[in-house]
């Protein structure tokens, strides 16, 4: 199936999960709703003004699957909006809210230096090339979940190219290099995590359901995704950094050359 490859790092990221009151939790991974907005937006669609969405029911047949490199860590940022000032929130009825109202207090997280290659594939080629050029000069800027958290290097790392969700098992990881076991002479093996949308097949857990499939009108849906933990060698960790990037260039230098 063909398709293209991405790969997102930033110093921040957000990928927001279903909120609790005041609290704004991020998933481990991208989710697809975030995914497809930034496909979306590379290609430039834009927000619907009545809905406040883009109509991006042209990318539903793109499929995610997401090799999580480094999971980084979560950490909680504290936000105030309003607080006495002369306009502070608005509120339904009209208005401003006034007296101990007047401020609203969240938590809200984000993933801290993390990394995520992500395998994307359809069957519609036409769509695919369109997402790949569209991804090489984008419309609009691109980030990743909230407009500050700004890609370390361009989305784009390959396409379009034929099973891309192949190449996951090969590519160089961005994540630092795993000690070889003392003593041993036998390459250190590293345990990776694996996020599907569609089944393995391989009798493995059952998925389960997240809602992160974008709906018109800014609703979402639920979806079922598979988590699957996968073997590499320590060999395929180069990064952070240049040495990631040279080994990237290499990779696919002897790609095309093999091709």
């Amino acid at each position: 199936m063909p398709g293209f490859l991405l790969h997102l790092t930033a110093p921040w990221q957000a990928w927001p999960a279903p909120g609790l009151f005041h609290t704004r939790p991020t998933m481990r991974f991208p989710t697809r709703s975030a995914l497809t907005g930034l496909i979306g937006a590379a290609l430039g669609m834009r927000r619907d003004p009545n809905t406040g969405a883009a109509d991006l029911s042209a990318l539903r047949p793109l499929r995610y699957a997401i090799r999580i490199d480094r999971p980084g860590s979560q950490r909680r940022d504290f936000h105030t909006v309003g607080g006495g000032h002369e306009h502070t929130v608005p509120i339904a009825e009209g208005g401003t809210r006034s007296g101990n109202g007047g401020t609203l207090i969240s938590e809200r997280w984000y993933l801290a230096d993390a990394a995520f290659t992500v395998a994307v594939h359809c069957d519609d080629t036409v769509l695919t090339q369109r997402c790949t050029d569209a991804l090489r000069a984008p419309v609009f800027p691109l980030y990743l979940g909230r407009r500050g958290f700004v890609p370390s290097y361009p989305p784009l790392l390959l396409g379009p190219i034929d099973a891309p969700q192949d190449e996951l098992e090969r590519l160089p990881l961005n994540r630092h290099h795993a000690p070889r076991p003392y003593g041993d002479d036998a390459q250190a093996e590293v345990l990776i995590d694996y996020v599907l949308d569609t089944d393995p097949n391989d009798g493995g857990p059952p998925g389960s359901r997240v809602k992160d499939d974008p709906l018109p009108g800014r609703l979402f849906g639920h979806r079922e995704v598979w988590t699957r933990t996968r073997t590499h060698l320590s060999d395929q960790c180069l990064g952070p950094g240049q040495d990631w990037l040279d080994r990237l260039d290499t990779y696919f230098l002897e790609k095309a050359a093999a091709s």
